[in-house]
């Protein structure tokens, strides 16, 4: 669950992304950020970098896509009351049948028998529910570890995972959690070492990746650029 919000939004725009794709944007706590960045990547080189390639190089691709099926199914209720939470229906239901289907059709959601038969992934989290309810984003924040959020994405992660921690039990929401984590790098491990190689600013361009993204889905971040501009 917790790589969600930073391993699903990044990809497609980090796919995207190039030194020259990196926009000016208000950060008001770069000097913090960038010290938090800069401890991710010494992490990702010596500790995820290598966990994701063993991943990688050691496991078949099939059961490599069972594992992440099977993690996706478990965030599913997550999405449902999110969705439901954020008044979305459609992404509420789609996320209940989707667990439903591929906890029983999909061998404990080891295949993904919900897509095949119409109920694609639609990940929802509590901070996309707080995007619905148009509270603003707050200012750019790199997260130790999980990498890029911003304060109300972040705020929204917490009160997710304190209220699953809860839920579960502690050790069973770091289990999961912590296993979700990895896996999700391992997808976004030869992206993110790209960014870091080829970019002259490798923070400023995840930042920007990240903002996009967020943009692209969140209608109040979209708004947020258009009303801090000054008058012509």
């Amino acid at each position: 669950m917790l790589r969600r919000l930073a391993a699903l939004a990044l990809l497609p725009a980090l796919i995207l992304a190039s030194p020259g794709a990196a926009r000016a944007e208000r950060d008001p706590l770069e000097p913090v950020n960038r010290r938090i960045h800069g401890f991710n990547e010494q992490v990702r080189a010596r500790v995820l970098g290598p966990l994701a390639e063993a991943w990688r190089d050691w496991t078949p691709p099939g059961l490599r896509q069972g594992v992440a099926n099977a993690l996706g199914t478990l965030s599913e209720p997550v999405s449902a009351a999110s969705g439901l939470a954020a008044g979305e229906f459609g992404i509420a239901w789609n996320a209940a049948a989707r667990f439903g289907i591929n906890a029983t059709l999909g061998w404990g959601g080891v295949r993904d028998r919900a897509a095949e038969m119409g109920y694609p992934p639609r990940p929802f989290t509590l901070a996309d529910a707080l995007c619905a309810w148009r509270l603003p984003s707050g200012p750019y924040l790199v997260l130790p570890l999980l990498g890029p959020s911003t304060l109300r994405d972040a705020g929204g992660l917490a009160a997710q995972g304190a209220a699953l921690s809860q839920l579960v039990g502690s050790d069973a929401f770091l289990a999961w959690s912590t296993t979700d984590s990895v896996i999700g790098y391992a997808g976004l491990h030869e992206t993110l070492a790209r960014v870091a190689a080829e970019s002259l600013d490798p923070y400023a361009v995840l930042r920007s990746a990240y903002l996009q993204r967020r943009a692209a889905a969140c209608p109040v971040d979209r708004a947020a650029p258009e009303e801090d501009a000054p008058d012509q």
